[in-house]
């Protein structure tokens, strides 16, 4: 039998010390990464941020994009809608995404204002930001729950263009294209009528 001399013990001493340093390390990268991946979507679709003010008194106009729209009953798969073919239309945009909860909760009552309007030329636009669903999936969400105005996912910046927070999101649009309001949070029917009405005057 071999006795551990002191200078082996303190060898493996350290060398214990060292695994359990990497050991450490490995995990905080690990738990640092995870934090990385869990706050943007925390930040994006959680919460019901107020409406900036500033962006509720600003008419300035609101930026253009171009949209390929999926297929719901009003409009074709494949169809391209630009929003600045709309002018003279008050528009809702609403940005979205399957996988946020508060965006699908909301979503109904957009419908519902939607078809209380659409025959005073109000247009809605939903757009949906593509990363944790992809273009497929939000087809076949915005079918299944029975969706009839114009869809279709961001393939033009436009999340950035609009300068969003988070999701869901909304922009009012008046009849000269002016940016009215954009409402940071879920906005419920109620508060949805009361909006539209103010692009509509």
């Amino acid at each position: 039998m071999n006795a551990s001399t002191p200078k082996a013990n303190r060898n493996r001493s350290r060398s214990m010390d060292g695994d359990r340093q990497r050991g450490l390390g490995m995990r905080g990268a690990f738990a640092l990464g995870l934090l990385a991946l869990i706050l943007p979507l925390a930040a994006a679709c959680g919460g019901e941020p107020a409406p900036s003010a500033d962006n509720a008194a600003a008419a300035n106009i609101a930026p253009d994009f171009t949209l390929t729209l999926y297929e719901t009953e009003t409009r074709r798969k494949g169809d391209t809608l630009r929003l600045s073919d709309l002018k003279g239309s008050p528009v809702v945009v609403n940005f979205w995404f399957p996988s946020c909860p508060p965006c699908v909760a909301e979503m109904p009552d957009l419908e519902r204002v939607y078809q209380s309007h659409k025959d005073e030329g109000v247009e809605f636009i939903g757009v949906q930001q593509i990363g944790l669903d992809s273009a497929e999936t939000g087809q076949e969400f915005i079918k299944e729950i029975g969706v009839t105005y114009a869809v279709g996912a961001d393939e033009d910046d436009i999340i950035t263009k609009y300068g969003l927070l988070g999701f869901p999101a909304t922009a009012f649009i008046d009849r000269d294209q002016n940016l009215v309001r954009l409402w940071q949070g879920v906005v419920d029917e109620e508060k949805l009528e009361e909006l539209v009405q103010e692009i509509l005057n």
